[in-house]
């Protein structure tokens, strides 16, 4: 039973491995697409959002789609969870 945790507990730690967080807590990446390959557009986005023109209220969901009209596909990216409301 230890080494099911065990082995459950690696499991859960690779995939967070594979994927990068912006500061609005969306997620980057999986499995077949290493987070990392995105560092680019991620560092453009956050650069582009971080300024006084978009309110505090929408710069996680204005990050979102900054990276998707970058080139991250849909499917590679999981929204914060106060961003999914």
């Amino acid at each position: 039973m230890r080494y099911l945790v065990l082995l459950g507990a690696l499991a859960l730690g690779a995939c967070a491995m594979f994927q990068i967080q912006d500061s609005y807590g969306n997620r980057y990446g999986g499995w077949y697409a290493h987070g990392e390959t995105y560092r680019v557009q991620l560092d453009l986005c956050e650069r582009e959002t971080a300024g006084p023109l978009i309110p505090p209220a929408q710069k996680s969901q204005h990050m979102l789609q900054c990276m998707i009209r970058l080139g991250v596909p849909a499917g590679n990216i999981s929204p914060a969870d106060a961003s999914a409301r």
